[in-house]
């Protein structure tokens, strides 16, 4: 084992990396410089890689749970998107946490050795995936000339997306790039849904965004059920759905179930130790919708080069395909097609045998990951009892004993744990099904984020105007 360390320690200088400020930047110059990244980011996934045959159709994205997940569209610089990073961090954190590689991440040298795993980890992937496209033709014929061009464009582009995270989170921004390049996906899909002018149809309502086209609706006195329902479309159905969802998500972001604890030295001092209802918040939605995500891109590209007619059964086991007008591939068998989402209730009606069965993954896997993530991401009871009895805290009328605690608080995590993953696993599985804009994977994301950064910029707030408080607060 001493062995690998010290090989990974002996690359870990030939790996890009940002160097933190030398100074702490104030909450403003951080501000200013999330907002680069997050407008480099923003302008990458608008620039169609110079090389391909035929260029996206404006509007055209990515399938949405590629949109959401790994903050990508096909065509463009982030074809890739955060993928590689994301799988590469939840890979090794899998690894740490499973103990199948021992790292101690309270001690600096192996919080070094694991972003740098992560790295490397996420360079490969990249190398892997940026290959997987132009080689099994997933952007159809072209030169080879142009296919390493491609290549290339990949490759630096999503270096340039790991290189931003880490600005973000070595001190020169808030909170992190990844998150921030999510939740902005998810804004800008939700954005177009609502206010796209773009035209679908010559009839009433011609408008894709559901606010212009209920004022069209409104205006030519059109029946209110054109835009009640429109299948693949935003409509009102989803509009509702949406806004009924981000208010439920906030209502849960604030349940908790609180623990009355105690100060050892001093026991007339009470507080309460909250657990959260979303105790592990949306990490095993993240698992699950990760997993979908990379049958769908794996199955697509053996489907594209070995498989495009659908003819080997094997294969079709995995996935069949076929092309729609835009140039993607959409799953109609196979595993692919029961682990992609219907989208909306017309989809539903036609086979609600894959609505059901996709539901029926998507909490399993929810319940699953939930429970996997507690014991190996620190959450369990037993390590937040070391933490409790480390912080000098107590149960009232208990001994101050990590087994004790442990035991007190193990059935109040357990049931979050599981209530918790069922919740999230219920609500992104139905809100895909009635066409939630930006999908329930994406609003679950985007609400949790925007908490995590609400909390970040209060903390912020209050340390620049009151300093001394930072030793508490750590």
């Amino acid at each position: 084992m001493s062995s690998i360390r010290n090989f990974f320690q002996s690359i870990e200088k030939f790996l890009p990396t940002v160097a933190p400020p030398k100074k702490k930047l104030s909450l403003t110059e951080r501000l200013i410089w999330t907002l680069l990244a997050l407008v480099i980011y923003m302008l990458m996934s608008e620039i169609f890689l110079y090389g391909l045959p035929i260029k996206p159709q404006p509007g055209t994205t990515s399938p949405i749970i590629l949109n959401i997940i790994f903050a990508s569209r096909i065509g463009t610089l982030m074809t890739l998107g955060i993928g590689p990073i994301v799988t590469a961090g939840i890979i090794v954190q899998l690894l740490a946490g499973a103990e199948l590689i021992k790292l101690d991440l309270s001690k600096p040298e192996d919080r070094s050795l694991f972003t740098s795993l992560s790295k490397l980890l996420a360079i490969l992937i990249t190398i892997f995936q940026s290959a997987a496209y132009v080689l099994t033709g997933y952007f159809g014929s072209i030169s080879p000339q142009a296919s390493l061009l491609i290549f290339i464009q990949l490759f630096l582009a999503t270096m340039l997306v790991m290189l931003l995270d880490e600005m973000v989170q070595k001190g020169w921004g808030l909170g992190s790039g990844i998150s921030l390049f999510i939740a902005a996906g998810v804004a800008q899909t939700i954005f177009w849904d609502l206010l796209s002018p773009m035209q679908i149809s010559n009839e009433t309502p011609k408008f894709f965004g559901v606010i212009l086209a209920l004022f069209e609706t409104i205006s030519s006195r059109a029946s209110i059920n054109k835009i009640l329902y429109r299948g693949n479309f935003p409509d009102l159905i989803g509009l509702i759905s949406t806004i009924f969802l981000i208010l439920l998500l906030i209502y849960l972001e604030s349940v908790r179930i609180e623990i009355p604890i105690s100060y050892a030295k001093y026991g007339s001092y009470r507080a309460k130790y909250p657990v959260k209802l979303l105790y592990v918040s949306n990490i095993p939605v993240i698992f699950a919708s990760t997993i979908f995500a990379n049958v769908y891109y794996l199955t697509s590209i053996i489907w594209s080069k070995f498989n495009p007619n659908n003819n080997n059964i094997l294969l079709n086991i995995l996935g069949k395909y076929t092309q729609t007008e835009r140039g993607q591939p959409n799953p109609i068998g196979g595993l692919a097609y029961y682990m992609t989402s219907p989208r909306n209730l017309t989809s539903v009606m036609e086979d609600p045998l894959r609505a059901i069965i996709y539901l029926l993954l998507m909490i399993s896997f929810s319940v699953v990951f939930a429970i996997f993530w507690v014991e190996v991401g620190g959450l369990s009871a037993p390590k937040v009892a070391e933490q409790l009895i480390d912080a000098g805290m107590q149960v009232p009328g208990f001994r101050r004993n990590p087994i004790v605690i442990s035991k007190i608080i193990e059935k109040h995590i357990y049931i979050v744990t599981i209530l918790g993953g069922l919740i999230i696993g219920i609500i992104a599985g139905v809100a895909d099904l009635i066409n939630v804009f930006g999908s329930g994977v994406g609003i679950l994301l985007m609400i949790g984020i925007l908490f995590q950064y609400y909390e970040l910029l209060t903390k912020e707030q209050l340390l620049e105007m009151y300093p001394s408080l930072g030793k508490l607060l750590e």
